[in-house]
């Protein structure tokens, strides 16, 4: 044996792992998506007050400055804080 049989050992278990972690950050952030939409509607005071000064942001025509309150505000992402804001 001259010991060459590990090398394709090892990279089908590091493309295994890569694998594996690869799907888990997907699962992660898809379950962090999902726990910042359902946290919006667990501050109703936080998100009626928040809700005033994007309305007051729109009517001035700032609907950038709006996208970017909401998403500090409610910890969105672009397009959910978009959509949040084009709803107002």
């Amino acid at each position: 044996m001259d010991g060459t049989w590990y090398l394709p050992v090892l990279a089908m278990l590091m493309l295994g792992a890569y694998l594996l972690f690869s799907s888990l950050d997907k699962r992660i952030k898809a379950l962090e998506k999902r726990v910042s939409e359902l946290a919006v509607g667990t501050r109703p005071e936080t998100e009626l007050a928040v809700n005033e000064e994007l309305r007051k942001l729109l009517h001035h025509g700032k609907t950038i400055e709006a996208v970017r309150k909401a998403r500090e505000e409610f910890g969105m992402s672009l397009l959910d804080a978009k959509r949040y804001v084009d709803k107002l």
